[in-house]
């Protein structure tokens, strides 16, 4: 295990679900305090009444209410959506030390801690998921192919698809029926000839994941085998590698350059982050909310496919 929690896709899978976690964490923890200054606001408001609105401003509005000993109480309430019309009458919750702190439905305390409720499971949620998902990719991907029995040297090509924001490797088999095999990225890729002889740990029939041994080296399956070309725009290697391929191909690419690589990715954070904002309507603190999970999964989904950082 150890052996395999130093290779370089395990640790950039790792260091990716680890941003992710610290988001989770980060979001979790502004969502709790977020929660106990909203239950602040509603503590103490116990008794129920009914209430008639009696002016509206935007996004506030006066509400009357009988209250005990025969006489009425106004109390302005927050809204966190549009108010009701002036002679409306509604449910509302008051405290009965304090009538003019009152709560009717979608007041904005209400909605605040609702919304810090769901965000703070989703978390939780999405952070068990990232682990269950890494330990499940670590057995499919890296301890089971390793363990696959070699094939007999098979004659190969390496090709490069870029499909939107995400560029990746693929091992293209030239047996009678081709396969196409995702791999994580090394430099090794750079300067391998085309075509090339190589070992298949697995069998490209019928297992799903196939590990590929390049001399001494073994590159790890970043997903399914393949029967049909991937789509995307196409990169073959050369019919031998020149002297700067065969310098890049030596050269350590470190995780540093791995993640401005991954970079793209993180472009559609702010976007779908304001979608679900308008959607949602947690204007600025909900859009912040999600471009900062949304770009630590988009890193982290980025590290599972397996991308390709070489030019």
């Amino acid at each position: 295990m150890r052996s395999f929690l130093r290779l370089r896709p395990v640790r950039h899978i790792l260091v990716t679900s680890a941003v992710v976690l610290i988001a989770c964490a980060a979001v979790f923890v502004v969502q709790l305090l977020e929660f106990s200054a909203a239950q602040a606001q509603v503590r103490g408001i116990t008794a129920q009444a009914t209430a008639t609105v009696v002016r509206t401003d935007d996004d506030l509005v006066t509400v009357r209410f009988p209250v005990a000993g025969g006489r009425d109480a106004t109390a302005d309430v927050q809204l966190d959506s549009t108010a009701p019309k002036n002679g409306t009458t509604v449910p509302v919750l008051y405290d009965p030390a304090q009538p003019s702190r009152a709560l009717i439905r979608d007041a904005t305390p209400i909605v605040t801690a609702d919304r810090a409720t769901t965000y703070a499971t989703v978390t939780v949620v999405a952070a068990a998921a990232v682990l269950a998902i890494d330990a499940f990719f670590l057995f499919t991907r890296f301890l089971r192919p390793a363990r696959a029995a070699a094939s007999a040297p098979v004659s190969v090509r390496r090709v490069k698809l870029q499909r939107g924001v995400l560029t990746r490797s693929w091992i293209e088999t030239e047996t009678a029926v081709p396969r196409w095999i995702p791999v994580y990225f090394s430099p090794t890729l750079i300067g391998l000839p085309a075509p090339a002889k190589v070992v298949l740990h697995g069998d490209v029939r019928r297992d799903r994941h196939v590990a590929v041994s390049v001399g001494d080296e073994l590159l790890y399956p970043a997903g399914a085998v393949r029967t049909t070309e991937p789509r995307g725009r196409r990169t073959d290697n050369p019919a031998e590698p020149d002297d700067e391929r065969s310098l890049a191909a030596a050269r350590p690419v470190s995780l540093a350059r791995q993640f401005r690589a991954d970079l793209p990715v993180l472009a559609v954070a702010p976007v779908v982050a304001a979608f679900w904002a308008f959607v949602d309507g947690s204007g600025f603190d909900g859009w912040l909310v999600v471009t900062v999970l949304v770009a630590a999964f988009g890193f982290w989904w980025a590290a599972l496919r397996g991308s390709d950082p070489s030019l």
